[in-house]
């Protein structure tokens, strides 16, 4: 059995611990949050332990793994922490909030000798997994053009308003585009060029819209905090010599034809946006797998999650700001 400690269980981390409830080979034995009352309530009736912060828990606790999922500022200072410590990590997204801090986390999981991986969800969901897979078999003929857009209403939810200090979260490139250029970096790799229009918080406002140019293609992507109700969506619509593959309103379709996706069941409100995909879980299940086999993640290594934050920082310095 997996010995996890989470560190963090607001929006985010609440999601990765139900998940884990349905994980047979891991049980999250410990959290830590600083919120004392929203966190025992969380964990009512399982048995996991509380603390009021990491130091004291990665104190008084033997775990195998954490699982951060606090405020995007504070990853790099707490992976490195618990991988000297030690464990082995899995810290969502972004990996941290410049490519400095990442290339630090790089060199303290190689010194602990222990796995590290970034949780970028995007690469576990089916219908991005289904367009990664069309794109590599060629079935479609080549991928001439790819629009992915990431949009939602201004995130009030975030513990303190961390999310709409730019210092602390990055604002929509590094919070919220980051899923769907690291896609397209994890699929593609490093575009020739890029460019970009940012219009940087403002009257509760945020977006970018970033171009990339490939060999043969090129990919758009939007992301957008708009300050007025609106559900939130990620979407997708990829053009092909041959056909066209598209996701939108959580429907996927091949030239057309719906492809159906198994949909778990829906779960507790979070308050936060969340896909119904299962992805989250699969994630999870994927780390610990890499834990139990002694092997390093494949599918999301630390490198990578590192390149994208270098294409992130790329694709701001060459951005039109409004």
């Amino acid at each position: 059995m997996i010995k996890v400690g989470l560190i963090g269980i607001g929006g985010m981390g609440g999601n990765h611990f139900e998940c884990y409830k349905n994980i047979e080979n891991a049980e999250v034995v410990a959290v830590a949050d600083v919120r004392e009352g929203m966190a025992s309530e969380k964990i009512r009736g399982t048995g996991a332990k509380l603390y009021k912060s990491i130091d004291e828990l990665l104190e008084k606790e033997d775990l195998d793994m954490v699982d951060i999922c606090t405020p995007s500022y504070m990853h790099r200072e707490m992976s490195i922490k618990c991988l000297g410590r030690g464990l082995n990590v899995l810290c969502e997204k972004p990996m941290s909030l410049n490519s400095d801090d990442t290339a630090e986390i790089i060199k303290a999981a190689e010194k602990s000798g222990k796995i590290f991986m970034t949780a970028h969800v995007v690469r576990f969901m089916k219908p991005y997994v289904y367009l990664k897979n069309v794109i590599e078999s060629n079935e479609l003929g080549r991928l001439l053009r790819l629009d992915l857009k990431r949009i939602s209403e201004i995130p009030y939810w975030s513990w303190e308003n961390w999310m709409l200090d730019t210092e602390k979260s990055g604002g929509t490139p590094i919070d919220l585009s980051i899923h769907d250029i690291d896609f397209v970096q994890y699929v593609l790799g490093m575009p020739k060029e890029v460019g970009a229009v940012y219009r940087k918080l403002n009257n509760n406002n945020d977006f970018i819209v970033s171009e990339l140019v490939y060999d043969d293609c090129v990919v758009s992507a939007e992301a957008g905090w708009y300050n007025y109700k609106l559900p939130f969506e990620a979407s997708y619509t990829a053009i092909f010599q041959d056909g066209i593959v598209e996701y939108k309103n959580e429907k996927l379709c091949n030239c057309g034809v719906e492809i159906k996706i198994d949909k778990p069941e829906s779960g507790k409100e979070t308050g936060i946006n969340i896909s119904s995909d299962n992805a989250y879980e699969a994630e999870i299940r994927y780390f610990i797998s890499c834990i139990e086999n002694s092997e390093s993640p494949k599918l999301v290594t630390p490198d990578s999650s590192h390149n994208s934050i270098k294409l992130i920082e790329r694709i701001l310095n060459s951005a039109t700001v409004l």
